[in-house]
């Protein structure tokens, strides 16, 4: 396993490292702006408990089972269906997780295996729920080969707030599902295709957190 990303089992701060420049930013000015004005200090203080919650990153255990397809991200489930998956070449079933901007935006490997493929596109920043922003919005896509020879792919898809995709795999990295591989800013959603005879195990509107919600059961 890589020991450049962090294992669902590993203690990792409770606020991702990605917030760190921006929590500072935002304390530092509700203690200026308090310290001239009370109701303005009051407003950024405001600002600054909601940039917190948004960087927080909490670690979980995951379910156990080879089969097993973990959700890579917080959210609410938008899309179940059968689809082409431009980024493997094949058909495959698609489930897609749309993260608001309370949900906590780190995401994770939703299988383990070998990454073969990392491919970033620029596009538009629609708003993420929408099923056009799979295929219009800026994104990341990253493909799995599992030991057994299937292929799973997670994309990352900017939203309409969200401006930047961070993705920490590499091509021929080793990693285990739940391990943290990138982080989205402000809103956005997640991307999971998988092998047509996979068995989901959600439904769209389904409320799913990262690490702890199976989305499907591969054969």
């Amino acid at each position: 396993m890589s020991n450049q990303l962090s294992n669902s089992n590993q203690k990792r701060p409770i606020l991702a490292k990605e917030g760190w420049p921006f929590i500072a930013l935002a304390v530092v000015v509700a203690l200026v702006t308090g310290a001239i004005s009370f109701w303005l200090g009051l407003v950024f203080w405001l600002v600054a408990i909601f940039v917190i919650q948004f960087f927080r990153d909490p670690t979980r255990q995951a379910p156990q089972g080879e089969a097993l397809v973990l959700s890579p991200a917080d959210g609410r489930i938008v899309a179940v269906e059968e689809v082409d998956d431009p980024y493997a070449g094949r058909r495959a079933l698609k489930i897609s997780v749309f993260m608001n901007v309370f949900n906590v935006h780190s995401n994770q490997m939703p299988v383990s295996g070998r990454i073969t493929k990392v491919e970033y596109f620029k596009g538009k920043f629609v708003n993420a729920d929408l099923d056009k922003a799979s295929i219009e919005n800026e994104r990341n896509a990253i493909v799995i080969e599992r030991a057994d020879g299937q292929i799973v792919t997670s994309v990352q898809v900017a939203g309409l707030v969200a401006r930047r995709i961070l993705c920490y795999a590499k091509v021929g990295q080793e990693l285990g599902a739940a391990q943290r591989y990138g982080f989205i800013r402000f809103g956005s959603r997640v991307d999971v295709y998988l092998p047509l005879n996979a068995k989901p195990l959600v439904a769209i509107g389904d409320k799913v957190s990262h690490t702890l919600t199976v989305l499907a059961e591969l054969e």
